[in-house]
Formats: C-alpha cells, sequence, structure tokens
C-alpha cells in the first residue's frame, strides 16, 4: 500500500517553481534572440536601400557629367559647366570638401531625400522627415574647371546616412547636412548608419 501511494505522488512545489524558472529562462532567450535576428534584418535591409541609393546617385553624377561638353576642339572658348545640375560645384563651391545635398529638381523630380523604400521623395522631400539622405563631394584629380583637356578626371563620392534604430529619424535633410558634430566621427556617428561610394568622372569635350 506504501509503494502504490507514492507512485501516485504529484509533482511538489519546489519542482514547479523549479520547472517554471527553467522556462521563464529559456523564454526569455528566444525573446531576446527574436528581438536580436528582427533588429540585423532591419539593419540589413536599410543598408541594402542605402547602398541602391548610393549608386543611383553615382548614375545620377556620370550622366550629369555628360552634359559638360564645353569648351571643346570647336568651341574652345565656351564652358557650359554652370548649365550642369549637379557637378557644377566644381572649383566655385566647397562641396570638395564638405558634403553637399544634392539640389532638388521638380523635372525631373529628385532630391537628396528618400523614404523608408528607397523613393525618392522630389522637391519637398529635403524638407519632410523622410529615412535616408543622399550627399555628396566632387573635387578634380586632374585638370580643372577652366581648361578642361581630354584627360581631366574628377572624383565624386556619395554618402547616404539613416538614423539608428534607437535615434529618431532625420526630420530635414538639408539640415542634417551641419549636425551638432560631425556625422563621420564620435559621438555623432553614434547616431546614423552610413553608406559611401565613390566614382570617377570625365566631362564630354572629346570631338
Amino acid at each position: 500500500m506504501r509503494r502504490r501511494t507514492s507512485s501516485k505522488r504529484g509533482y511538489t512545489a519546489v519542482e514547479v517553481l523549479v520547472a517554471m524558472t527553467l522556462f521563464a529562462i529559456g523564454a526569455a532567450g528566444v525573446i531576446g534572440m527574436q528581438r536580436t535576428v528582427i533588429q540585423g534584418g532591419n539593419d540589413a535591409r536599410h543598408f541594402d536601400v542605402g547602398s541602391n541609393i548610393a549608386r543611383m546617385w553615382l548614375g545620377r553624377l556620370q550622366q550629369d557629367a555628360m552634359g559638360w561638353t564645353l569648351p571643346n576642339a570647336a568651341n574652345p572658348g565656351a564652358n557650359n559647366l554652370a548649365t550642369t545640375r549637379w557637378i557644377n560645384v566644381l572649383g566655385v563651391g566647397n562641396c570638395a570638401v564638405n558634403w553637399c545635398a544634392p539640389p532638388p529638381s521638380a523635372i525631373p523630380p529628385v532630391s537628396g531625400a528618400f523614404d523608408l523604400w528607397g523613393r525618392d521623395l522630389g522637391p519637398s522631400g529635403p524638407a519632410t522627415p523622410h529615412q535616408f539622405c543622399a550627399q555628396y563631394k566632387v573635387r578634380f584629380i586632374s585638370g580643372n574647371a577652366a581648361n578642361p583637356l581630354p584627360g581631366t578626371l574628377i572624383k565624386a563620392e556619395v554618402r547616404v546616412l539613416w538614423s539608428r534604430i534607437d535615434r529618431r529619424p532625420i526630420e530635414n535633410c538639408n539640415a542634417a547636412l551641419l549636425p551638432p558634430g560631425d556625422p563621420d566621427n564620435p559621438p555623432t556617428s553614434f547616431n546614423y548608419h552610413s553608406v559611401y561610394a565613390a566614382t570617377t568622372l570625365r566631362p564630354n569635350t572629346w570631338q
């Protein structure tokens, strides 16, 4: 009778508490791992979108350089660098040293501001809340703006910024150009993720 009674005995309170403690520890680990996976997925998606934006802006700068066609052998006294949309800051602005915001344009609607899905927000974008902010620098590697010989080379750099997941979104792309500190260096760099890309350009002055 004693053996039968002891074999039918249930779990004690201590055993239940130990089991609940182990379950809670395991659940906390799973929840923490899930949060890390979600955050890693978001960071990867943002990095992919930022990389696409950087490549898009490199393409825009390359296309813009194709519009710089003068002076050339047929028109040595003319220079149409000023008619370009973005590389016209060569030799005349500080965009060789400091990051500059691309001037927005209505036709076609382009700007340096992009939403969460990487869509260009157009001319009104830089002054409205957005997710990504593109900036650029251009400088001469060889040659100059007054006399762009066929061997002239231009270095174009693009930087795409977006806020870290625990920081506020960028509210104004133009204001983000001169934040209280340098986004490339601590402590301001702790507020941003970034992607950098570079290419070389040539004026289209061949005849």
